[in-house]
């Protein structure tokens, strides 16, 4: 959050009030904003939450006054403008804490990746001002840029000692292993030990701890992946039996049809969506962040994603060629049009749109996975390669010999990049282009900065090579582990599909055909409710079409962490919908 306009007016017709602050109230709250990264002081922000306060205050009463002259309601015009200004108030007052956490946990995740990065420029001599600097300047390594900065800043302009620019980082800094690992600099500094044996040490050992972190967030995946089991399969069928045979007996059957239908078409899709934004709140999401370019123009876009877009439109163009002729047969009497047969076309038509791109972009996707999967080899291979005196260029040269699988083909185009005298930072950036993946962007500018700064050339991409790997570490585990959930995931959709089939011909079918007669029994009667058999089953497609699509794109992104992979399940789900529900009912 930074100062703007508004803020800068509440201030105004706040001075008076938020003058009366004690100066030591104003030290500790500012030192909470710093750490949270705000932008103003808290002066400003406080009349800005004051502000917001009043306006919404006044918004909301005059809202709950109008709403009590349609409801006639003392409980909701009391209580609904106290909870909506408690919700802003509450807001206003969290949002620092919340952006510490936030900032805190995005720099314990990138921290022993940075430190891996600088230890390898260590051990040239660098000073940490210039360790500091070079990690200032490098934006892939999240929250820690912004605590480079500041360490930089109060060195190079404000002309403070290391070591005092430093606790001063350790007293405003939201992290605590970024507050030891400073501190650890200061004690070698102090006590004259090499600093690149201090970064060689802990950067292995928080490279084990991310591992071990990076397992329990597993463990995390593995909660959600039982909860989705019982959210969205479990409690569904349960819903499925309950409204439908409650509608067969006494209710109304077009209630409980509606119910359904709102549950396949808003409710269950809410789930599956919650269910995805949760899975990719992990931490395991963000290290594979790609970071996307900023203003990119709408031509720079189409360039950069022609490909994908050309099969996207070429979908829809066939989507809609698809419904074209289903009305022209229709017209000339060919086959016989109504609400139904639009129906089945929405589920084809959707299928043919995802169909075409989802491919693709799996496929893309695991090139990509095979390539990162041999690029540690092949930095390695370079790095070994610069230690015994090769240059850089006989070095990739020298690696074009060897077999790196589906990057044998990158490694081409480098070596030949080179041989025309292409610089090798615009070598590597091209690479980390193609590559689409955010640790080939992290490491190549890693190594980039490392050389312009003039680090150990061998060690940096050996560091690299240790950074990929553990991602790779961590992204193998993940399959392993999630793979089973995934199965676990389509078994219960055929279990569910299984289950829809049963409940028609045991329970449906006989209903149906006794719904116009009295059923007697115990000297009463059963009236069943009068259904309607098409709607009935197009309801329960529905139902059961979305539940695949669902499952299938959550299975494949549990597993590996894309949509893309998601799309394969979810079409042939899809299709053994269309199929059960068009040959078997």
């Amino acid at each position: 959050m930074k100062s703007s306009k508004y803020s800068k007016l509440s201030l105004k017709l706040f001075e008076n009030l938020v003058s009366r602050f004690n100066k030591k109230t104003l030290e500790e709250k500012n030192e909470l904003f710093v750490k949270a990264n705000i932008q103003m002081s808290y002066e400003e922000y406080y009349s800005t939450a004051l502000m917001s306060t009043l306006l919404s205050s006044i918004a909301v009463i005059i809202f709950s006054a109008i709403f009590y002259m349609l409801i006639q309601s003392l409980f909701v015009l009391i209580m609904l403008p106290f909870a909506l200004i408690f919700l802003i108030a509450g807001s206003y007052y969290y949002y620092p804490y919340y952006h510490i956490n936030t900032r805190g946990r995005n720099i314990d995740l990138f921290l022993p990746y940075a430190i891996n990065f600088i230890s390898s420029m260590a051990v040239a001599g660098i000073s940490p001002s210039e360790i500091f600097e070079t990690l200032a300047n490098v934006s892939v390594y999240g929250e820690i840029q912004n605590e480079a900065k500041r360490i930089t800043n109060e060195i190079k302009v404000m002309g403070m000692d290391n070591i005092t620019a430093l606790k001063h980082a350790i007293e405003i800094s939201p992290s605590r292993k970024f507050k030891a690992f400073l501190q650890g600099i200061i004690g070698t500094i102090q006590s004259g030990s090499e600093l690149h044996v201090y970064l060689a040490n802990v950067s292995s050992k928080f490279m084990e701890e991310d591992l071990t972190d990076r397992k329990k967030d597993l463990d995390l995946l593995v909660v959600i992946a039982e909860v989705l089991v019982l959210a969205v399969i479990a409690f569904p069928i349960l819903l499925v039996i309950i409204l439908t045979v409650m509608g067969f007996f006494g209710g109304s059957m077009e209630v409980s049809l509606s119910l359904l239908l709102v549950f396949s078409f808003l409710i269950l899709p809410s789930i599956y969506m919650m269910f995805y934004f949760l899975i990719k709140s992990t931490s395991i999401e963000q290290i594979r962040k790609v970071k996307h370019k900023k203003s990119m123009k709408i031509k720079e876009y189409i360039f950069e994603y022609k490909t994908p877009l050309y099969i996207f439109i070429l979908s829809i163009i066939g989507a809609i060629g698809l419904f074209l002729v289903a009305v022209i047969l229709g017209k000339v009497g060919f086959i016989g049009i109504d609400i139904y047969l639009y129906w089945d076309l929405v589920f084809v038509i959707s299928l043919i749109v995802i169909t075409p791109i989802g491919f693709y972009c799996y496929l893309k996707m695991k090139e990509q996975k095979e390539m990162q999967q041999r690029l540690p080899e092949f930095l390695t291979e370079v790095g070994d390669s610069l230690a015994t005196g090769l240059s850089i260029f006989d070095s990739i040269k020298k690696a074009q010999k060897g077999h790196y699988g589906k990057l044998d083909p990158e490694i081409n185009k480098m070596g030949n990049q080179l041989s025309w005298n292409i610089s090798i930072k615009n070598v590597l950036f091209d690479f980390a282009s193609r590559m689409k993946s955010a640790i080939a962007e992290r490491i190549v500018n890693s190594i980039n900065k490392g050389l312009y700064m003039g680090g150990n050339t061998d060690k940096i991409f050996k560091a690299a090579s240790k950074e990929v790997d553990q991602v790779n570490q961590i992204e193998n585990q993940r399959k392993s582990i999630m793979s089973i959930y995934s199965l676990v995931i389509l078994v219960c959709f055929f279990v569910f599909l299984a289950i829809i089939l049963i409940l028609f011909g045991t329970i449906f079918a006989p209903f149906l055909e006794l719904q116009d007669n009295q059923i007697f029994r115990a000297g009463g009667a059963i009236q069943l409710s009068k259904v309607n058999p098409f709607m009935l089953e197009y309801t329960l497609f529905s139902f059961t079409f979305v539940q695949s699509i669902g499952a299938g794109i959550l299975a494949g992104f549990m597993s590996d962490g894309k949509l893309s992979s998601g799309v394969r399940y979810c079409v042939v789900l899809g299709l053994i919908t269309i199929i059960v529900f068009k040959t078997l009912l």
